[in-house]
């Protein structure tokens, strides 16, 4: 649906559009040119999200400008577009396939993307998130709304400053946005694309990630024959390449760290396939005089190619980091400095230079295109302490395996693992009200290789036959036991590394 009205500005949305250029922001449609598969600027969305300009196009979709008309306020709009599998968008807007036998793989990514739309929700009010508003379906596809972040991005931060004040404003970005992961990983999820592009500084000086649009609940359990896996080669550790039981908060972290030291250096991690032939990993502090040699060793190892040798939380990374730099090496006041930053939204990735457009462009594999790591170069420096362990949950939303969502968590050896539907949980339940804040307890004993569950609630857990457990009682588990939270709804499965 087109406005009629003329001098509406899609970028502002303030009725101030002459002869083609806003006189409010600044916007020229002259500098739009010709741009497919987008949606047209003043289309009405949910019938209350008046649509403006794009941000910017990824392999996972497109992000837009917009307005609820309801409320007035300005918003952004992110589709599920994957490029890949779509060949053109109707004059009504639906989206057309470009080849049907590709329907399950849309259909299956389309309820991710809504159910992480869903599960991001429940992290509203995280300062370095970016705030999830609204999710629904239309167009034959699916959408959600999210918070509108004047500001820039790191690689743009990066071009405009310093050596020393990018260090200070990356230190600070290691604090934050770690901080963030934190209370995404207790949620069951990563984000998977962690890069400069994807992290932006607001106009008030805070550091927001953003785009989850690859953010997946760790989809071990389903079949992985014709899936296709999204990544950033520079900023993806080698676990990333494949479907194997094998991602975690660690997934993360590399690629945390790999934004640090590419803000911080100016050069790329060495791409992990290039590691896996024996490609030399050069330290942090070879390449910045402002990262001290502990620094630079806390870097180092969350950039780890054997996910087994990094750190296994984000916790762990920050506590350590925290005994490593003083206050002054992250005293900058980034409000100030954007305070001279140009007028505008910067959600989208900035124009790369040709040098760096492989390394920043998403890369789309196979899961069969990756081999097993061969221990050559120094690589494996360590041999592998013990064997991890992991918590499986799926939520039957409905009677099909389509209808579930599957959320993972890291079961660290010898210390006991809190679940229920606090925030402080080690694992973060959904919000129900027959889930206890506390609702059950389990220990992972790594040399014995199994597992001590314990019953604290009000309305029970339940074995794997349906027995109800005795509150406070002890019970054993083996590796591929299932347990119950409340009900079958909640099926939890403990999970040993093979």
């Amino acid at each position: 649906m087109q406005s009629s009205v003329k001098s509406l500005c899609p970028a502002c949305f303030r009725e101030t559009l002459k002869h083609g250029v806003c006189t409010a922001c600044g916007y020229r449609e002259s500098d739009e040119g010709q741009k497919e598969n987008i949606l047209d600027a003043f289309t009405i969305l949910h019938g209350k999200y008046l649509l403006g300009k794009d941000l910017g196009q990824g392999g996972f979709g497109i992000t837009y400008r917009a307005k609820n008309l309801q409320t007035g306020m300005l918003c952004c709009i992110k589709e599920y577009f994957p490029s890949s599998l779509v060949a053109e968008r109707t004059e009504d807007g639906r989206l057309c396939l470009i080849d049907e036998n590709n329907r399950k793989e849309f259909d299956q990514g389309k309820h991710r993307f809504l159910e992480e739309a869903k599960a991001l929700q429940e992290l509203r009010g995280n300062v370095s998130v970016v705030d999830i508003w609204d999710y629904f379906e239309e167009n034959g596809t699916a959408y959600f709304v999210m918070e509108l972040l004047e500001g820039c991005n790191l690689r743009t931060f990066q071009k405009e400053h310093t050596p020393e004040q990018n260090f200070k404003m990356s230190v600070q970005m290691l604090f934050l946005i770690g901080s963030a992961l934190v209370e995404v990983h207790r949620f069951g999820l990563i984000h998977g694309d962690i890069s400069p592009e994807n992290m932006i500084i607001t106009k008030n000086g805070d550091i927001k990630l953003i785009d989850f649009g690859a953010a997946r609940s760790f989809r071990q359990g389903e079949k992985t024959e014709g899936y296709k896996i999204y990544l950033k080669p520079n900023y993806a550790p080698y676990e990333q390449y494949s479907m194997k039981l094998c991602q975690g908060p660690w997934t993360d972290l590399y690629a945390l760290a790999a934004t640090f030291y590419f803000i911080v250096t100016g050069q790329y991690v060495v791409d992990a396939l290039k590691r896996a032939k024996g490609a030399k990993y050069v330290p942090l502090t070879e390449l910045s005089p402002f990262a001290s040699k502990r620094m630079s060793d806390i870097i180092d190892c969350a950039l780890e190619f054997d996910y087994h040798d990094r750190y296994k939380s984000l916790t762990a990374f920050m506590s350590d980091l925290q005994k490593a730099v003083k206050p002054q090496d992250y005293d900058i006041d980034l409000a100030a400095l954007m305070a001279h930053h140009g007028d505008g939204s910067n959600i989208d990735p900035e124009p790369v230079s040709p040098e760096h457009e492989k390394a920043d462009e998403v890369c789309m594999i196979t899961p069969q295109a990756v081999a097993e790591p061969r221990p050559q170069g120094g690589l494996f420096k360590h041999k592998k302490k013990g064997k991890m362990a992991w918590l499986e949950l799926t939520v039957q939303n409905g009677r099909s395996d389509a209808d579930s969502v599957k959320r993972r968590w890291l079961i660290e050896p010898n210390r006991m693992l809190t679940i229920g539907r606090l925030a402080s949980s080690n694992v973060m339940m959904p919000a129900n009200n027959r889930i206890s804040r506390t609702h059950c307890e389990l220990y992972y004993n790594e040399k014995r290789q199994d597992f001590v569950l314990k019953d604290v609630s009000k309305f029970g857990t339940f074995l794997s036959d349906g027995t109800p457990m005795e509150k406070e009682r002890l019970y054993a588990l083996k590796d591929k036991d299932c347990f119950y939270v409340v009900s079958p709804v909640y099926k939890f499965r403990v999970v040993i590394e093979k």
